[in-house]
């Protein structure tokens, strides 16, 4: 996957509750595949990213192997993309679906998951509009421009004037500062580490699959409009983005995107979770310890060359 995933509130709650997933994701800014020497034999025996979007896209019932966590690791430095991604693009995402695969109970720990589930759903159908760009590196190969792009994205999602600050510091990490509109003027912090990364070999010409595993820790940061107010523990999760993409014309692709979101287990030590969250984290894993994907969405996309 080429870029980092961003899953910030469009709308944060109030400052004693935690910040919320935005609605609306397009974590994969780009198409392509990574170097054939960087892949694993491990790698290779793992079923192909597509089927996997495909086969969890229905309302049939899901296995755990569906919606565990990936077992692969960083294969990759980057994503290396094809010469016809270089440009600017127009990109159209369109939520199609979204499930609550260990059900409503564990969707969204300390909120009322059947609420929160039907909030999602209420975004299915509705486009969000934003720009991607593809740039070469200092060898010349075609890379994202992951700032350019979590920033384009940010601001379609949660307002013009929400990106504050970005601190990009290679390929695998992100850092954002954010001023949501509707949160109240509060400064919210975005730290984005890419933990796992992995693509599928071509399956034609102008067909691409790669999904990418972020782990996201969002804060809020302390100012003197809310030293006052008891600042909420930060939210740390982990979202795997699988997504593929074919080659309609040398204007335009289609592609269709999958985030599977995880509550990380260390966190429940770490993060200074509530007791709510820290039953959620344990009962969306299995007997093995591998986490299970709580909140799992499908997209459509259309990019359009500018």
């Amino acid at each position: 996957m080429a870029s980092l995933c961003l899953l910030l509130a469009s709308a944060p709650p109030a400052l004693t509750a935690r910040p919320q997933l935005v609605s609306r994701r397009a974590a994969l800014f780009g198409l392509g595949a990574c170097h054939p020497t960087l892949h694993s034999a491990a790698a290779a025996q793992l079923p192909s990213l597509r089927a996997t979007l495909h086969t969890t896209r229905n309302d049939a019932p899901l296995s755990s192997s569906l919606i565990a966590r990936p077992a692969y690791g960083v294969q990759a430095p980057d994503v290396y993309y094809p010469e016809w991604a270089l440009g600017r693009w127009k990109v159209t995402s369109t939520l199609s679906s979204v499930r609550a695969p260990l059900g409503t109970a564990l969707f969204a720990p300390r909120r009322n998951g059947t609420a929160a589930l039907l909030q999602a759903r209420e975004e299915i159908g509705k486009p969000l509009r934003y720009e991607a760009r593809w740039r070469r590196d200092a060898e010349g190969r075609v890379v994202v421009d992951r700032r350019f792009c979590v920033e384009s994205i940010s601001r379609a999602a949660m307002g013009e004037g929400a990106v504050q600050e970005a601190e990009e510091d290679g390929p695998n990490h992100l850092i954002m500062y954010l001023t949501p509109s509707g949160a109240g003027g509060a400064l919210y912090r975005a730290d984005l580490n890419v933990v796992a990364r992995r693509v599928d070999e071509q399956e034609g010409e102008g067909a691409f699959a790669c999904a990418e595993t972020t782990r996201q820790t969002i804060v809020l940061v302390p100012s003197e409009k809310y030293a006052r107010a008891t600042p909420p523990p930060p939210l740390i999760k982990e979202v795997e983005t699988i997504c593929t993409y074919d080659r309609v014309s040398r204007d335009v692709i289609q592609a269709e995107q999958r985030t599977a979101t995880f509550l990380v287990g260390d966190a429940l030590y770490t993060g200074e979770q509530t007791f709510a969250e820290q039953q959620a984290g344990l009962m969306s894993r299995r007997s093995d310890g591998t986490m299970l994907a709580v909140d799992l969405r499908h997209y459509d996309l259309k990019y359009e060359r500018i």
